[in-house]
């Protein structure tokens, strides 16, 4: 199969990841007002409760078939084979999951009820077959597939959540969401695979031990991304905390979005190339995307810690002060974040390091568990933000040192350092801008914004940073306003 255009993978991912940013723009408030802050909890804690047995089900078939498939994807009958394998697997492992699940909602849950109705999520996690469209860079149907999705779960809640009694309505559209877009990628199963092979064919287990490898370091993830919203529910005994916290997260999640984009797109390609033993293209290549990361992650960091605590006041309303105190705490780990997914997705996983990223997880993972048990008692979501930053600051420095052997430390370290020049100098003009302009209103967040751009841009234009005039040669060149040479 011919490789698929990374820009143009990018470019069709990057329009559902705008769309992913601009909709909760839109609803979150609308949600923040309409379910309240205890609503919003309850969702929070349900939800990460139900993320432990869609974790379980997958069992790390996504990341591995994803990985295998890329590796394959020039014998189309080699990769349906193996992707039916995986697949006969994750519905068997799915199934039992589900089963638990329910025994668990109906003996053990304070809310049984939305748990219950949750399970139309591990449903649609059980039957998905993404990863198989991943591993073949075809990001232009999951990109369809997910703004279609996106849409109609946008104009539902508008629709039909109007009180804190529909939170379980809610709750039922998000879920039918995920299935939709679980179910409406089988559509386009055969332009992409062959014929499902006779079930005799089947080997449902051959793969289980790879799974498992990359299933540790994913439970490592869940521990430090997930627990501390259970873990806050369960020690606070009220879901308020859940709210703050999840809003906060909310915003920092948002902006990670649209940098980890580019990931998603590049891990497939880089595990091609690891194959091939092109070890100059994966540092060529894992540079540039360290640039981009930086490039974003910095001044995103500085703005959000800058603007957020007035942004937050009008974005979400009254009942959710305590988010002007969590957003600046939380908006390192945008910088922090990025960088380690950028390694670990890009660099680690595709190179074969799975041990290494395991480790580096379950370290941070335990750092986490460990921040949480002290500081969430002392200081609730405070101490929950505090605790997924040590741990991810442990897991990115660990990351860099499994990596070393991929990265070009000048050529990152050169774009780093104009990047965090211009990010400081717009983080002062922010500062200065906040002094005189303190009311927390949308016309003060957008000029605060606005002119915080310009800065950075004008910075790093006056710094004449490299990755930023080749991208611009290459948009010029696009639109025809730069003459090619020759």
């Amino acid at each position: 199969m011919k490789p698929k255009s990374i820009k143009k993978n990018y470019i069709y991912n990057l329009i559902y990841q705008i769309l992913v940013v601009i909709i909760p723009l839109i609803t979150a408030p609308y949600l923040a007002r309409v379910l309240g802050v205890e609503g919003v909890g309850i969702y929070s804690y349900t939800l990460s409760n139900v993320s432990y047995f869609i974790l379980a089900a997958n069992i790390g078939i996504a990341s591995f078939g994803q990985r295998e498939i890329a590796m394959h994807r020039d014998d189309r009958k080699k990769y349906t084979k193996i992707f039916w394998n995986l697949y006969s697997y994750q519905l068997l492992i799915g199934f039992i999951s589900i089963a638990c699940y329910v025994t668990y909602t109906l003996l053990f849950s304070k809310y049984s009820l939305f748990q219950g109705v949750l399970t139309i999520n591990l449903l649609a996690a059980v039957i998905d077959c993404t990863w198989l469209f991943q591993g073949l860079e075809e990001y232009k149907s999951i990109s369809i597939r997910n703004i279609l999705t996106k849409l109609f779960f946008t104009l539902a809640i508008f629709l039909f959540v109007h009180t804190p009694d529909d939170l379980i309505i809610y709750i039922v559209l998000n879920g039918a969401s995920c299935m939709l877009s679980a179910t409406i990628m089988w559509v386009s199963y055969k332009k992409v695979a062959d014929k499902r092979p006779k079930l005799r064919e089947i080997q449902v287990f051959k793969y289980w031990k790879d799974t498992i490898l990359y299933f540790l370091p994913q439970i490592a993830v869940q521990i430090y991304t997930v627990l501390d919203k259970t873990m806050l529910g369960l020690i606070t005994g009220s879901q308020v905390e859940n709210g703050y916290y999840e809003q906060s997260y909310r915003i920092t999640s948002i902006v990670m979005t649209l940098i980890t984009s580019l990931n998603i797109v590049v891990a497939p390609r880089m595990a091609y190339l690891y194959k091939k033993g092109s070890v100059a293209e994966i540092k060529d290549r894992l540079a540039k995307s360290l640039h981009f990361v930086f490039a974003l992650s910095i001044p995103m960091t500085l703005g959000l810690i800058a603007v957020g605590p007035a942004f937050s006041q009008w974005f979400y309303g009254p009942g959710y002060e305590k988010v002007q105190t969590l957003m600046p705490i939380c908006a390192p780990i945008i910088f922090i974040i990025t960088m380690s997914n950028c390694l670990g997705i890009q660099c680690l996983l595709p190179c074969g390091k799975r041990v290494q990223n395991a480790v580096a997880l379950w370290v941070g993972a335990g750092l986490n568990l460990v921040a949480n048990l002290i500081l969430i008692p002392q200081f609730a979501s405070i101490g929950a933000a505090i605790g997924t930053i040590i741990a991810e600051t442990a897991i990115t420095i660990m990351f860099i040192i499994f990596s070393r052997k991929y990265l070009s430390f000048g050529k990152i370290l050169k774009g780093f350092k104009n990047y965090l020049i211009a990010g400081v100098v717009m983080f002062v003009v922010l500062l200065v801008l906040r002094h005189y302009m303190p009311a927390p209103t949308v016309a003060n967040t957008l000029i605060q914004t606005s002119v915080g751009v310009v800065v950075y841009g004008v910075v790093l234009l006056l710094t004449r940073d490299a990755f930023l005039f080749e991208n611009l040669s290459l948009i010029g060149n696009k639109l025809g306003l730069v003459k090619k040479k020759g």
